[in-house]
């Protein structure tokens, strides 16, 4: 299996095969502009997908899997704080729309007492 790496510093494209990763035989390295991954973010990719590949094959006994992950699908703990911001926001938009409720209501309530 092999995964493609855009570099975010030169923005240069290349691939690597997991299995080589995992047996040492290959560096997470840019080889356009010789940017690398830190040992231990390395050390915890590997580990992780170790587990997910092993996962994957035990579903693969019942399941064919096919699998894209995209850097900008992964939830960053910031997007997070957005999220829970919006949902205040939301919030306070359902209790300006009560108010609006409230007035609409007295507005009737006011026609209803006009009308002999």
């Amino acid at each position: 299996m092999t995964i493609d790496f855009t570099c975010q510093k030169c923005e240069g494209s290349f691939e690597l095969d997991v299995q080589d990763m995992v047996d040492g035989t290959e560096k997470l390295e840019c080889p356009h502009c010789g940017v690398k991954a830190p040992q231990t973010q390395v050390d915890d990719f590997i580990a992780a997908f170790t587990e997910m590949q092993a996962q994957v094959t035990a579903l693969g006994k019942r399941f064919a899997v096919v699998m894209s992950i995209e850097t900008d699908e992964v939830d960053d703990d910031d997007d997070d704080e957005d999220e829970d911001e919006d949902e205040d926001d939301d919030d306070d938009d359902i209790d300006e729309d009560d108010d609006d409720v409230d007035e609409d209501e007295e507005d009737l309530a006011e026609d209803d007492a006009e009308e002999p």
